[in-house]
């Protein structure tokens, strides 16, 4: 399928997305196929290889080019393409580098960071080749739209979160992942707006993991030892948990005596796993397929049908607490997303 053109694969996972909760495409099928080469080429750029979080993405942009190939009349091909670990450089050379090639009909790209994506975006766009933005986004650029959850009303969604289980007092610490990255500031700016409104919650440290899960590790532990009495985190994404039991006895032992809250981004399988053994206590969770599958959707109507989008399409977000977790596990055992997610609540279960 891949036209004697390959990049690096991961495997992935496949979820709902928001393309196909609009139900079928208004646009009439094509006879015939606009294209000079009878083929839509899309580059699919997320922030590393070696981040897991990314690979649903992979795999609904994939699911969707072949079902739109197979509906014809034009093939579409997506190609997977990242720096190994999150640089910001190195994912501007990359697009850099497509553009140059002549080879690519569209882009999209979860920004490192959203100044260094402006320049190579805008490229982009003057050379007739749309891009969107999804995850993470450059705002400034003239990409076609940004595609993802509303990360400041996530971040308040995590604070309300935390505050529901771990009470209206307490010290909080914050971890993100690369500093300035716009979608984890957005989400710290939204966390901190809603505790703001809890005058005896504190927020003694944000740090930072870079990206990496053994950095992220390696702060929360500092963090544990130098702040003994903390009360709560919210894990602005899940880098650390990628390490693996054992890591982090400091914030386990915490967490299993339960003297700590852990709210976190992402509803990947390791969370839900390790919700059910009391170590996380709520998730805000993204529409991971939608990322790859949405923005093919989408790209594809644009190029072909000429379709324009508002500035931010809104993915959507799930909110998992012990509550709803095993049917959101069940999901991911059975990849079929197709079933409601019961309320993360209480009061709005009765």
């Amino acid at each position: 399928m891949l036209k004697g053109f390959c990049f690096f694969l991961l495997l992935g996972l496949t979820v709902v997305s928001f393309a196909q909760a609009q139900g079928p495409s208004p646009y009439p099928p094509l006879t015939t196929c606009p294209l000079n080469d009878q083929t839509l080429t899309i580059a699919w750029i997320p922030k590393a290889l070696n981040n897991p979080i990314f690979e649903p993405g992979r795999v609904g942009a994939e699911t969707r080019a072949e079902e739109l190939t197979e509906q014809g009349p034009c093939a579409v091909e997506v190609f997977y393409v990242a720096p190994l670990n999150t640089d910001a450089q190195a994912q501007v050379d990359i697009m850099q580098a497509l553009i140059d090639l002549r080879y690519f009909d569209a882009i999209a790209v979860s920004c490192i960071d959203p100044g260094q994506c402006l320049d190579p975006i805008n490229k982009a766009v003057a050379a007739g080749i749309p891009v969107i933005t999804w995850d993470s986004d450059s705002p400034t650029s003239n990409r076609l739209t940004y595609l993802g959850i509303n990360n400041y009303a996530g971040g308040q969604a995590a604070a309300d979160l935390l505050v529901r289980i771990m009470g209206e007092q307490g010290k909080v610490a914050l971890l993100s992942g690369v500093p300035g990255s716009l979608n984890l500031e957005d989400r710290i700016q939204g966390f901190r707006d809603e505790i703001s409104r809890y005058p005896s919650i504190e927020i003694v440290v944000t740090v930072y993991s870079n990206d990496l899960a053994t950095t992220g590790v390696d702060v929360v532990e500092a963090v544990m030892q130098d702040y003994p009495d903390l009360n709560g985190w919210f894990f602005v994404g899940m880098w650390p948990l990628f390490v693996g039991r054992g890591a982090m006895p400091r914030w386990e032992a915490a967490s299993q005596r339960g003297d700590l809250v852990t709210v976190a981004f992402d509803t990947l399988p390791l969370e839900l796993e390790l919700m059910q053994d009391g170590y996380l206590h709520g998730l805000i969770g993204q529409k991971y397929w939608g990322w790859g599958y949405d923005t093919v959707s989408m790209l594809y109507e644009h190029i072909l049908y000429g379709r324009e989008f508002e500035d931010f399409t809104d993915s959507g977000m799930d909110i998992v607490t012990p509550l709803n977790v095993e049917t959101m596990i069940e999901a991911w055992e059975h990849i079929d997303f197709s079933r409601p997610l019961p309320s993360a609540f209480d009061e709005d279960n009765n």
